[in-house]
């Protein structure tokens, strides 16, 4: 199930090759840096359309999700999330399940490589990580939820947002897109050899 959700996503050919690098300790992968100014009245029009009661989630939450996906190291990171005050999830709870969660951060741009992080902007915030149960997929949650994301930064003090996409994710590249982003430009991280890779200069985006 997994595999095939891969392939759906990224493709046969980027799957395969995701395989093979974990094999010879190499992964180099290209994401795209988003950034947009956020416009508030817009975001509220989009999120009238969402018909499922959203709230600010908890730890417990997580754990009336899919034991496939919430456990392990994921809830370890999620249980740190909850107790770090520069993040704030929100989702979608029903007939006690986990139908939806979706993060923002206020303070820092972490990505999925040792001593990979970067503090925003005092007025940016950071689109993180999402999940949908399947029931509910088809439902344009990702979009609509996208936008409730935007409204609550900008409630926060926020003016500007920015989403880090992964090369050859389209689903989620097109969420972002019709959302407003501009891509600025793109960056690499990774392993070669073992060894950390990234090329991101967030500076060089600071000022757009």
């Amino acid at each position: 199930m997994k595999w095939n959700s891969k392939i759906k996503q990224y493709g046969t050919f980027k799957s395969i090759s995701i395989v093979l690098s974990k094999l010879f300790k190499t992964q180099i992968m290209k994401f795209h840096y988003l950034k947009l100014n956020i416009d508030y009245s817009v975001a509220l029009k989009h999120i009238e359309h969402i018909d499922l009661d959203v709230k600010e989630l908890t730890y417990n939450d997580f754990l009336l999700g899919d034991k496939t996906v919430f456990c392990g190291k994921k809830l370890e990171l999620i249980k740190k999330r909850c107790n770090d005050l520069s993040y704030k999830v929100y989702g979608i709870v029903e007939n006690n399940k986990l139908l939806y969660s979706t993060w923002i951060s206020l303070d820092k741009l972490s990505l999925p490589i040792v001593g990979s992080k970067y503090t925003l902007l005092p007025e940016e915030g950071l689109l993180e990580d999402s999940y949908c149960h399947p029931s509910v997929r088809g439902r344009g949650l990702h979009s609509q939820m996208n936008f409730f994301r935007l409204a609550k930064l900008y409630e926060l003090g926020k003016t500007k947002c920015v989403a880090i996409v992964l090369d050859g994710n389209m689903p989620a590249y097109k969420v972002q897109m019709k959302s407003g982003f501009n891509n600025l430009g793109y960056f690499y991280l990774g392993t070669l050899l073992g060894i950390s890779v990234c090329t991101l200069r967030k500076e060089k985006y600071d000022n757009q």
